[in-house]
């Protein structure tokens, strides 16, 4: 298990706990608040319209185009550095350094250093700021806003929460069907009681379905579909016929719990679930993202998730930072299977 830590300074660690705590959230409430939670980094050229929380270094992209779910998150939360950024809206909480990056409004931490760019709303900087419009105003403390949008930020462990979630949906016993011809296949799904459909592919049915040029869908009564798959690389470049990418990215997860990259060649449709990949895509994706990393060459869409996952418990807020504290220093860290 490797750790990923950005230490800061005793003084500023106090700065954190001083905020009352939040409650962590489970996968659920995970789904349903956060478009995008990357553990790693982002590298962006393009469009992120919801909520984000990135567990190290952000470069380029535009972050919340769109009205957000309630949540004592902010717009976007950065555990590392971010730059060639820009937030639209509800603001953000920034751990490490910010460098040509602004945020259009709602109320702005950074904890690092902030060089060239714009504070649209209230903006607290802890380290030296340079080349900086304060339009907003500059605050001297964190405000009420903040103060929730930074006990939030490191509430909940979010690999754990997701990655438990991950290995326990690839346990689930297949309820549904995928058919296939030499250019399409068509996912047709049989729900429990519940509403839940399963589908276990193969490896060897998967390389075959992943490699078609058309996906269509038949979810009947289905509210929560769950499509399983343990290859490691795994490539997509179907056309979701019928406007399908849409209508199932608010109920459909894509688990690729064992993936180590993700590539996405055209329009993809639901939420996607691979915890130790490198997701890159060059079209637009309707619907979450829950990644290791994330080079984002085409927009990702918020859409309300409206399934209901089987989750598992949620871990305690990690004791892990409350030692450094006492040492003098804070770790903020994502958690990454070895």
């Amino acid at each position: 298990m490797s750790i990923r830590a950005f230490a800061l300074p005793a003084i500023m660690a106090a700065a954190f706990f001083s905020t009352s705590a939040q409650a962590a959230l489970d996968a659920n409430q995970t789904f349903q608040q956060f478009n995008t939670v990357v553990f790693g980094n982002i590298d962006s050229t393009s469009h992120l319209h919801g909520r984000a929380w990135v567990g190290g270094n952000v470069v380029g992209g535009e972050y919340v185009h769109r009205s957000l779910p309630t949540s004592d998150y902010a717009g976007l939360t950065v555990q590392g550095n971010i730059s060639n950024a820009r937030v639209l809206a509800n603001g953000a909480v920034i751990k490490g350094n910010s460098t040509n990056t602004s945020v259009n409004s709602g109320s702005t931490a950074v904890f690092g250093n902030a060089s060239d760019g714009y504070m649209n709303g209230p903006a607290y900087i802890y380290g030296t700021a340079s080349n900086i419009n304060f339009n907003g105003g500059r605050l001297t403390t964190p405000n009420t806003q903040l103060d929730t949008n930074i006990a939030a930020a490191s509430s909940t462990d979010f690999y754990s929460v997701l990655n438990q979630t991950s290995d326990n949906l690839a346990l689930l016993t297949n309820t549904s069907n995928v058919t296939w011809s030499s250019q399409k296949a068509t996912f047709t799904a049989s729900a429990d009681n519940t509403g839940l459909a399963v589908f276990n592919l193969s490896d060897a049915d998967a390389l075959t379905i992943f490699g078609l040029g058309e996906f269509d869908f038949i979810l009947n009564n289905a509210t929560t579909i769950v499509i399983n798959s343990g290859l490691k690389d795994i490539d997509i470049s179907a056309n979701f016929l019928g406007g399908s990418a849409q209508k199932i990215a608010g109920n459909v997860v894509w688990n690729f719990y064992n993936a180590q990259t993700v590539d996405l060649g055209r329009q993809f449709g639901g939420t996607i679930l691979a915890t130790d990949a490198t997701l890159t895509n060059q079209a637009d994706i309707e619907g979450n993202v829950y990644v290791n990393n994330l080079i984002q060459r085409g927009q990702i869409h918020q859409y309300a998730f409206t399934g209901n996952l089987p989750i598992a418990a949620v871990p305690e807020p990690s004791s892990y930072a409350m030692l450094l504290l006492g040492l003098g220093f804070l770790g903020f860290a994502a958690r990454r299977r070895a």
